[in-house]
């Protein structure tokens, strides 16, 4: 066991450094290192809001790594993180999820959807509204195959749209031309 010294495990520990990582440092346990540090009235049990805040401050370098790893596209770490909204991004893998093989596509497609979509102005209301709404579900951001795939639709880029949650499920198997024109008829639907 090396010798501990408390200034070097104090200073480490307000670095950021984990107990465990600490007493590997010095060849001991984490016990070991937290009565040291309680020795200088230092808290040692983080607040619930503040637990794995380090993983998070990272840089978003290492955030934009940890989403790639688990993609199942091959796409380049530097391609990714050109995308500076990581929350459009995270929404926009979450809606090709796969279910039930309907978004199994290759990495050129998923190239060519995340560069539409990320600058799409539909995509942008969406999503703006979803989030100045405290991410209520029903307005959430859905994806919608414009010809629906029951009516010959299929995954092209330029098939696909997004809208609310709410929106999408009322539209259901409509071709774009049905729902516009419910839409523009609303009213009439209502008794």
């Amino acid at each position: 066991m090396a010798m501990i010294d408390v200034e070097k495990i104090v200073k480490l520990y307000e670095d950021g450094n984990s107990m465990r990582g600490i007493a590997k440092m010095y060849d001991t346990n984490h016990k070991l290192i937290g009565r040291v540090l309680k020795g200088e009235q230092i808290e040692t049990r983080k607040p619930l809001n503040l637990r794995g805040k380090k993983k998070f401050q990272c840089g978003t370098r290492r955030l934009y790594h940890n989403m790639q790893t688990h993609l199942r596209f091959d796409v380049d770490l530097d391609w990714l993180v050109q995308f500076k909204n990581i929350e459009k991004i995270k929404m926009l893998n979450a809606a090709i999820q796969k279910r039930g093989n309907r978004f199994d596509e290759n990495t050129e497609w998923y190239v060519n959807y995340i560069e539409k979509f990320y600058y799409d102005a539909q995509f942008d209301k969406v999503f703006n509204t979803w989030i100045s709404n405290e991410c209520i579900s029903y307005l959430k951001p859905s994806i919608d195959h414009i010809n629906p795939r029951s009516k010959g639709g299929n995954n092209d880029i330029n098939n696909l749209q997004f809208l609310s949650w709410f929106e999408n499920k009322c539209k259901h198997a409509m071709s774009q031309d049905e729902w516009d024109d419910i839409k523009h008829n609303i009213k009439d639907y209502f008794i």
